[in-house]
């Protein structure tokens, strides 16, 4: 996470969600989140995970959709038999999550009700890093987005909103040893 300077903001969000093959969702929302986050934060750093998916990997991406479109004839897939092109898509989604870790705060774009595996990763991820995580989601009773978020919001206008008033630069005190409990918490939200 970033010290000092500008801060970090991680977009994240459906990108496949439970689509097959290579289908993606409208990826519209990023560039409305990033043009949304640097008009507020003009000197933000904004890590928009397609973008940069095609700059790490976009040389392989012929070989990635072979390689991926296979997998859906393939009953039984291991690990360490996957295609090299495939293996590449995977070493690079965990450098995302990775990134989603360092980064000051995590956008998680999760519309209409639509789960997304990768972006729950990027979360926990990011949670556990020590970000700020806001959602941007109907989802408020999803448990993956209650343990994850630090705030969690209806739609962009609201998250607009946040950024106006509650996104301003934290005092770096509350850090991923603030998010990991020692003991376990009980219902009634105390620790045992």
């Amino acid at each position: 996470m970033t010290a000092a300077g500008p801060r970090s903001y991680f977009l994240a969000g459906v990108m496949q969600g439970a689509r097959g093959g290579a289908v993606l969702a409208d990826q519209g929302y990023r560039e409305q989140l990033r043009r949304t986050i640097l008009e507020h934060r003009p000197d933000a750093v904004v890590h928009e995970p397609g973008r940069l998916m095609r700059e790490w990997i976009g040389a392989h991406e012929q070989a990635i959709l072979t390689g991926h479109a296979a997998l859906a004839d393939t009953p039984e897939i291991h690990r360490d038999a996957l295609d090299p092109a495939v293996s590449l898509l995977t070493a690079t989604f965990h450098r995302l999550t990775e990134l989603a870790a360092e980064s000051d705060v995590c956008v998680a774009w999760l519309p209409d009700h639509e789960p997304s595996m990768g972006t729950a990763a990027e979360m926990l991820s990011a949670h556990r890093g020590g970000a700020t995580v806001v959602a941007v989601t109907e989802m408020r009773q999803n448990l993956a987005v209650l343990a994850c978020s630090d705030v969690i919001l209806p739609d962009l206008a609201a998250f607009e909103r946040w950024l106006t008033s509650q996104g301003a630069p934290h005092d770096g005190t509350h850090d991923a040893a603030d998010r990991s409990p020692t003991t376990e918490p009980t219902p009634g939200g105390t620790s045992a």
